[in-house]
């Protein structure tokens, strides 16, 4: 199993307009053409609350593993491929990426505001399993879409992306501290509000 990470921005100049639109077709186009890779969901930061760059879309591989870059390089080197990177790139440029594990399998996203945890963990992947699972049974109207940490070193700092759809901002005052108060095996190193991209606020 593989999650990639594509953390991206808009390209300087480029209307906001036409950034959405080519964004969600971009991943439509390679999410009906490649069932190998499920798009989980794709996320703006919204409010301004979070680290740049702005937007990410987490893709799961169920059935793959690296081999599966493997894949992917050969479909980039084809005139398709070449393409449909062209068409992305165009508007907005991935500025680092990052391949992951899943802890739990990954929930698509389906909501309108989804709070994002980046952390740092001295746990076993067990033990982090165990603290959200937990977590997710104390707050019983949230969802819990993504759970993952980084793969070695490939993937950026701090290694742990957690991601939860909340029903409202309000709802924060559940969850924005909590990790604070944990024993300090894992660290709450950013955290941020986002939106489904084409929905964020500015």
């Amino acid at each position: 199993m593989l999650v990639y990470v594509e953390y991206f921005s808009r390209r300087p100049g480029i209307e906001l307009a036409d950034f959405h639109k080519t964004v969600a077709a971009a991943q439509a186009e390679w999410g009906s053409g490649y069932s190998e890779d499920q798009l989980v969901l794709h996320a703006a930061r919204t409010w301004r609350l979070g680290p740049e760059p702005e937007h990410f879309t987490v893709w799961y591989s169920p059935h793959a593993r690296f081999d599966r870059i493997d894949e992917w390089d050969r479909v980039f080197r084809t005139p398709d491929g070449a393409a449909h990177a062209s068409f992305f790139a165009r508007v907005a440029r991935i500025d680092v990426a990052g391949c992951y594990e899943p802890l739990l399998e990954p929930v698509p996203g389906r909501g309108r505001i989804y709070y994002v945890e980046f952390f740092r963990s001295r746990q076993t992947a067990s033990e982090v399993r165990n603290l959200f699972e937990r977590r997710q049974r104390e707050h019983k109207n949230f969802t819990l879409n993504l759970l993952i940490e980084r793969i070695g070193r490939l993937a950026p700092d701090p290694g742990g992306l957690a991601v939860w759809t909340i029903p409202d901002f309000a709802s924060l005052a559940e969850i924005a501290q909590e990790l604070d108060e944990a024993d300090g095996t894992i660290e709450l190193v950013s955290a941020g509000t986002y939106a489904p991209i084409g929905s964020e606020i500015l």
